[in-house]
């Protein structure tokens, strides 16, 4: 067998009771494409690649970029050789990440999220949502729980949460550009 192939190519076929080795003649999983794999090279940098800084390099993919593309995933699964359905499962369980599909159109640059858990929803989140759309530049999402439950209904403007939101309220601070977290009034 070639030195150069990878182990994860060969791929074990069962040929009357005995087993051989195929090696496979392109790696399994989607190719990484080029120009995202430089986007995360340039990102990264020379930090290190370990698993347990996976969420500090989807926000940095997401800061930068403004959503994390189908191929920032493969991207950065190849490079921190990670199982792509493992960054897609990591990316797509937060709500603060825009996962876009291939062939999807990138979000607007400001996206409000608004919580839809219970306590939201029994304080107007539905409607709130529904006013609010049609904001031009703006995406509207719905979302679970963002764990502000104390000041429901919940409205997040990029990373900046609007407690007992109003739509007054949510297009000010659109206006503004507030979309960065303020420092929390329960912090000393």
């Amino acid at each position: 067998m070639n030195d150069r192939v990878n182990r994860s190519t060969v791929i074990p076929i069962a040929d009357g009771g005995r087993v051989k080795q195929k090696v496979r003649s392109t790696p399994k999983g989607r190719p990484v494409d080029p120009v995202a794999r430089d986007e995360i090279l340039a990102l990264l940098g020379d930090a290190p690649r370990r698993r347990d800084l996976l969420i500090e390099y989807l926000h940095l993919v997401q800061d930068t970029y403004g959503h994390i593309s189908a191929a920032h995933v493969v991207a950065l699964a190849a490079e921190m050789k990670l199982a792509m359905t493992e960054v897609y499962e990591v990316a797509t369980f937060y709500h603060h990440f825009d996962v876009i599909k291939e062939g999807d159109p990138v979000p607007p640059p400001i996206t409000v999220r608004v919580c839809d858990s219970l306590s939201c929803e029994m304080n107007g989140a539905h409607r709130l949502a529904a006013d609010l759309h049609g904001i031009a530049g703006v995406r509207i999402a719905k979302v679970p729980c963002v764990g502000r439950c104390h000041a429901a209904p919940i409205a997040v403007v990029g990373q900046n949460p609007i407690d007992a939101a109003t739509p007054a309220a949510v297009r000010e601070a659109i206006g503004a550009k507030a979309i960065e977290a303020q420092p929390s009034a329960y912090i000393d």
